[in-house]
């Protein structure tokens, strides 16, 4: 009889593959709250000045240049955040995500004290309005529903108008049921473009963050000399630079004193003039407190809403 042949299959060792190491989150940097086109080049070498800090003293990672294309809360949530700019409303309303506050700039502009800042309240530099009880039933132009300085803080300064007015009936109420004092409220998407609303008589009135009006009145003039500024909100809080909550003490201090030193370099002092900064203060998340009380009081004021 034949044998059987007896065939073995060749086992070929395969390597298991390596588990991929996770990558790191591209670094990212961005000053576009105040960062208006013809401040950018501006806004570069501030950057460089703090960037070239930070490389000198041992931080990696450090990006050359400033992100543009991401919108805020892009920049907000990145993995990778080294430095940006939030308003204190979306920090504390969680918008940001978790951050880790850097430092709050101070600005030279005109109802703005160290950290501090308001809201200018502007109506048409032709108009004959002088209280903002006259524009009950006007049309009111905030940036956005999210913005402290836009509306928040407008909200809590019409709060006291409205207790003024008599009881609103039903029809005069907004659908959250709080009372209704505009005829309408218009969003524009920025500071400027309200502006530009209430001096084409598109809209009867807006609150501007001061430092906006300021570089605005700066570049263009005849924009903000076709609005009068009729009053200011309270003061708040600046706007702070953030870092990502995962962040290390070292590197934060790093941060800060990155900052601080550019006070003193003569060949940052004419863009730092231009940008209005004239130092940075430490705060942490309490000091933002009267911010979300502004909202707390207009609602207990039964305007919880601005309409």
């Amino acid at each position: 009889m034949a044998k059987a042949k007896t065939t073995a299959k060749s086992s070929k060792t395969r390597k298991k593959a390596a588990p991929a190491k996770p990558t790191k989150a591209a670094a990212l940097a961005a000053y576009t709250m105040y960062g208006f086109d013809w401040l950018r080049a501006d806004v570069r070498a501030f950057w460089a000045g703090v960037a070239a800090r930070l490389k000198d003293g041992g931080m990696t990672g450090v990006p050359a240049r400033l992100n543009w294309q991401s919108s805020e809360s892009e920049q907000w949530r990145a993995p990778g955040l080294m430095l940006a700019q939030t308003c204190g409303y979306p920090l504390l309303k969680g918008e940001t995500g978790p951050v880790r506050l850097v430092a709050t700039p101070s600005y030279s502009a005109p109802f703005c004290e160290g950290a501090m800042y308001r809201s200018v309240v502007v109506v048409g530099a032709g108009t004959q309005v002088t209280s903002l009880m006259q524009l009950k039933g006007g049309v009111a132009a905030i940036n956005k529903p999210t913005s402290h300085s836009g509306c928040n803080a407008f909200r809590r300064l019409v709060a006291d108008y409205v207790v003024q007015s008599t009881a609103a009936p039903a029809a005069n109420r907004d659908r959250a049921g709080g009372a209704r004092f505009f005829g309408a409220v218009k969003i524009t998407g920025s500071h400027k473009a309200s502006l530009e609303a209430v001096a084409a008589g598109k809209a009867d009135v807006a609150a501007i963050d001061a430092v906006s009006f300021h570089l605005i009145s700066r570049h263009q003039p005849k924009l903000t000399d076709a609005v009068r500024i009729l009053t200011a909100t309270l003061p708040a809080p600046g706007l702070p630079l953030i870092t990502a909550s995962a962040r290390a003490d070292a590197d934060l201090r790093l941060m800060r004193s990155a900052l601080a030193d550019t006070l003193g370099d003569a060949k940052l002092r004419p863009h730092l003039t231009a940008l209005c900064i004239t130092g940075f203060q430490v705060l942490d998340r309490a000091a933002y407190t009267p911010i979300l009380a502004m909202e707390r009081e207009a609602e207990d004021m039964g305007y919880p809403v601005l309409a």
